[in-house]
């Protein structure tokens, strides 16, 4: 009972706080005049970026924490395409890793179990997709079976879905993702963390508009990338 206030007090906090700090919608074509770009803001700790009281991983790395029933994740992904832009951004050799929590909403372990079959399967762009439009459009996950039937939709039938279900490398996925969960304590979402030791503070970005805000998280990140985990910047 404790876990699930807990994750329900995650949700609404993190829905409020991207709200709150991500551009309105500039759909509207009226009225708009050439602006002059303003010079970019100096990176700063404690601004842009917070670092972490952890240990840097010892490659190279950005991992992405989310999960299929937050709203804000879903908005991340879809509006912003962050977990995309983020990835090609990346110097070559830099992993990206994308984390689903296990204590969030209805069905988080299934969830986060059916996130580490898609990445052994190789599908898991597809099966981000059609999950955030099943949970977030179309509310059509309940049970477990509904999330068997969206693999199905991906061409994984329930067969190929129990055997990879009980493959060791789906369980090694597993392990990952409650270790840097454990580790990292992510208290909102979606939350992008470089190297294990620097998290992008996206209250501190431009939100002048939307490319403006997603250009700056790219920026940010990029940065953190090549930052030394030792540097007292």
């Amino acid at each position: 009972m404790k876990k699930t206030f807990i994750a329900l007090g995650v949700l609404l906090f993190s829905v409020n706080s991207f709200a709150e700090q991500a551009p309105a919608s500039i759909d509207s074509k009226e009225d708009q005049t050439p602006t002059i770009t303003a010079p970019l803001a100096p990176i700063e700790k404690g601004v842009q970026y917070v670092v972490l009281p952890t240990n840097p991983s010892p490659d190279k790395e950005v991992i992405e924490f989310f999960s299929f029933n937050c709203p804000s994740c879903y908005r991340f992904e879809t509006k912003y395409h962050g977990a995309q832009l983020i990835s090609k951004d990346l110097p070559e050799g830099v992993k990206f890793k994308r984390y689903h929590l296990e204590d969030f909403g209805p069905l988080a372990k299934e969830l986060a179990q059916a996130w580490a079959i898609a990445n052994v399967l190789g599908i898991q762009d597809k099966a981000s997709d059609a999950f955030y439009q099943a949970i977030q459009e179309e509310r059509s996950i309940k049970t477990a079976e509904d999330i068997k039937a969206v693999f199905l939709t991906l061409g994984v039938d329930s067969k190929t879905f129990d055997e990879t279900k009980d493959n060791f490398l789906v369980k090694a996925f597993m392990a990952q993702q409650t270790d840097a969960i454990k580790e990292l304590k992510p208290n909102s979402i979606p939350s992008v963390i470089v190297n294990r030791k620097f998290y992008v503070n996206s209250k501190g970005l431009n939100i002048s508009d939307e490319q403006a805000f997603i250009n700056d998280y790219l920026r940010v990140t990029s940065f953190l990338v090549g930052l030394d985990p030792k540097s007292k910047n």
